[in-house]
């Protein structure tokens, strides 16, 4: 089926971000797509706002508002009006849990076009409750297929209601090409760079919001162990980034005496992350809850080795033991300071497990989440839609007026 001809999709994203944009871009290319943004700001990234001349085949729904406050109905009268007037042979959703994906999958329904699911989410995300999954289960077995992060992710579509042979992976994907390339810009020139940023001279980076769930006062304490462990050079800690956790973590960094070992930059935009990870040695990643972390994703494109938490979602496809990095326990502390002392004394083969880092990426490119958009999208549209019966339609309509959070993972 050439696609590029007969098919017309739209992907709905809460609001477009840079990585957004490189999905968007790599998939237009194939053929005739629609972002939808459901919202021209929210709080949860301060991305700056990408150039609308970039964006031509782009509608924010909301400009200036986040959807997240804007009344159900309201919601369901915009993206009925957005899609009714585009006439998609497929849409593309992200998550179950956000209004106006909601709105979304239910025109879908009604209009009986097929509805394809994007999601990070993997069973390890959160406790489980039986009552709460079989709502989910009730919602996700309307969708015609899946794209999800990884294998974790997969496994969890299906245990949801998806069938198997229509989920693909590949959705947590980064516009590779870009941090490579600034990579490369800040490795010719480090001793520039280091200056400019005022940066270490070796030094283990941890890219994050300062949210309970990404656990860095525990990376803080087994960094303070770390350089209790007698090694012949110790490197220092940066954690970009920024939060409502920023002033007991400055605190903590005090307690532990690590004031001038632990630096905090603050939040760098998108533009700028590549320098930073260049002139680093390893990223590590300590969340005890994380969908994907495309932190990972980012820092092996620019030819890092890893350390990151058997928690995160990316983990089980992105990090092989040995050869471009290490998963560790993110509730045990002991687990956590030996992965930083093992990688340090492994500094002669951080090349090698860097290399291996930027092979293992390039499978995992916008190229990989375009193949796979247009691949469901066949699937999708030759599968007869799945009905809702009474029950979903109540169900769906109990949710969308629930105050719910969402999630907004890039």
């Amino acid at each position: 089926m050439n696609h590029k001809i007969k098919e017309n999709i739209c992907l709905l994203w809460h609001r477009f971000g840079p990585y957004h944009y490189a999905r968007f871009r790599a998939t237009s290319k194939q053929g005739p797509v629609l972002g939808v943004e459901f919202s021209g700001s929210d709080s949860t990234y301060a991305w700056k706002k990408i150039n609308p001349s970039r964006l031509d085949r782009v509608i924010t729904l909301f400009p200036g508002r986040d959807s997240q406050t804007i009344p159900p109905d309201e919601i369901d009268r915009k993206v009925s009006s957005v899609l009714t007037a585009q006439k998609p042979s497929a849409v593309f959703i992200p998550g179950w849990s956000d209004k106006t994906a909601l709105a979304a999958l239910r025109w879908c329904l009604t209009r009986a076009v097929p509805a394809v699911v994007m999601s990070p989410s993997q069973e390890a995300d959160a406790p489980r409750n039986w009552w709460k999954e079989w709502i989910k289960r009730r919602v996700v077995r309307l969708f015609s297929g899946g794209l999800a992060g990884g294998s974790p992710q997969k496994r969890y579509l299906e245990s949801l209601g998806i069938p198997k042979d229509r989920i693909l992976t590949g959705y947590n994907v980064i516009d590779n090409a870009h941090f490579e390339k600034g990579a490369r810009r800040a490795g010719t020139k480090t001793g520039k760079y280091r200056k400019l940023l005022g940066l270490p001279e070796k030094y283990f980076i941890c890219s994050t919001r300062f949210v309970p769930k990404k656990n860095l006062d525990r990376l803080i304490r087994a960094y303070s162990r770390y350089l209790q462990a007698g090694l012949k050079k110790e490197w220092s800690l940066v954690l970009l980034g920024d939060g409502a956790l920023r002033p007991k973590l400055e605190t903590l960094i005090q307690q532990q005496g690590l004031k001038g070992k632990v630096l905090l930059p603050g939040f760098k935009q998108y533009d700028e992350l590549p320098h930073y990870y260049a002139l680093a040695q390893v990223l590590v990643l300590p969340s005890v809850s994380e969908q994907w972390g495309l932190v990972v994703n980012e820092a092996m494109a620019c030819g890092l080795p890893v350390l990151v938490s058997n928690r995160c979602g990316c983990a089980e496809d992105l990090v092989e033991n040995g050869e471009n990095g290490f998963t560790f326990d993110p509730f045990d502390l002991n687990s956590m300071t030996e992965a930083l002392v093992k990688i340090t004394r492994l500094e002669s083969l951080l090349p090698r497990m860097g290399s291996r880092s930027r092979q293992i990426i390039r499978a995992w490119s916008p190229n990989r989440f375009s193949k796979q958009v247009w691949t469901l999208t066949g699937i999708a549209v030759e599968t007869i839609p799945r009905k809702a019966d009474w029950i979903d339609h109540l169900i769906l309509a109990w949710l969308s007026r629930r105050i719910m959070t969402g999630y907004q993972d890039r």
